[in-house]
């Protein structure tokens, strides 16, 4: 039978306050079946089912049984064959099972929460803006800070910010700031639904013949013909349609520019100066607040960003770019993902 919600808003403000209580955690072999439930559209993009991969991979690597409940969408399903991670497709939240169930779907509805309740599970819900995220035993939102967690067992803060393992390594590594940018890495998630790539590598060409530009497609992406073209027809342009080295790839540019979503994080991580542009509303709310800290540059949303600071950003001092790397790796420090797991196996245990 699953844990109450009192217990574990016991166990998240316990943990929150003392890393102690999950000490042992990391020790054991829990054994736990975590069934996990997530988006993933050409619309919604891949960034969710990203995220829980990674808490799936480590989970997985502690000894638990982990499975995938997705929406009917291939580049979703190539992309879980890719880590072997067991998944069938689902919407039905009667089907889905387990001792802990983690949903990455960011609205969800009071009925949803209380009939995946009935089979006794606890429930884990990440960046949940619905009016579910008030009936969860445990709450996780890199996005919003801890004094807003008043009341909810909740995990908030840029600390559970979760991303690859690499990224904890790179972190760490020390860059050079060059007087002015001469690389630039352009991705917009796993889909780019607003086509925004080709677009931006033209206009930033404009400003900057001789700048080189590294075209990052992800899987989902409608637009490789036409990036494709233009890598064909500018030797300083160069497409990847994957990487595995997602921390290095951002690294070895002098800046990024992407949407609002998990690779702004990524760039705070290590260290690469991020411009956004944003491709939903709540993604503007995240980059205005890493502006805030003097780590992005919020550039606006994908219908009406703003190209005329692309000169005012290509010129932009080592001074300036130095002191965005240094924000955003004060606020991420890539050991996101160990916390999240952590408390997630701390959740399980504490219903035992």
């Amino acid at each position: 039978m699953g844990p109450t919600s009192n217990n574990f808003h016991w166990l998240a403000n316990s943990y929150l306050g003392s890393k102690s209580l999950l000490a042992p955690v990391a020790q054991q072999t829990l054994m736990a079946k975590i069934a996990i439930f997530c988006k993933a559209s050409f619309s919604h993009g891949m960034g969710h089912l990203v995220r829980q991969s990674h808490i799936a991979k480590t989970l997985r690597d502690r000894g638990n049984d982990i499975s995938f409940f997705i929406p009917d969408y291939s580049p979703a399903q190539i992309w879980l064959d890719r880590y072997g991670l067991p998944h069938q497709t689902s919407n039905d939240a009667e089907e889905i099972s387990g001792d802990i169930v983690i949903l990455d779907m960011q609205d969800t509805t009071t009925a949803f929460i209380k009939k995946l309740r009935q089979n006794k599970n606890a429930v884990v819900s990440f960046e949940d803006l619905g009016e579910g995220r008030n009936h969860v035993d445990l709450l996780i939102d890199c996005n919003l800070d801890k004094e807003k967690s008043t009341g909810l067992p909740a995990l908030f803060g840029h600390n559970y910010a979760v991303l690859a393992e690499e990224f904890e390594t790179c972190h760490s590594k020390k860059r050079a700031f060059k007087k002015s940018i001469e690389s630039v890495l352009i991705t917009f998630g796993g889909t780019d639904p607003h086509g925004l790539t080709p677009a931006l590598a033209k206009k930033l060409l404009r400003v900057q013949p001789n700048l080189s530009i590294t075209l990052l497609a992800g899987p989902g992406s409608k637009n490789i013909s036409a990036l494709k073209d233009l890598a064909s027809k500018n030797e300083k342009v160069k497409l990847l349609e994957s990487t595995s080295e997602m921390a290095q790839t951002l690294f070895t540019h002098d800046a990024v520019f992407c949407g609002g979503g998990i690779t702004l994080h990524e760039a705070m991580a290590v260290g690469t100066p991020a411009f956004v542009i944003n491709q939903v509303a709540h993604q503007a709310i995240k980059t205005d607040r890493a502006e805030k800290h003097g780590a992005a540059m919020n550039l606006g949303m994908a219908d009406s960003w703003d190209e005329n600071r692309l000169p005012e950003i290509l010129q932009s001092g080592a001074e300036t770019r130095e002191k965005m790397s240094q924000a955003g790796k004060k606020l991420i420090d890539g050991k996101g993902l160990k916390r999240v797991a952590d408390a997630i196996e701390a959740l399980c245990r504490g219903g035992n």
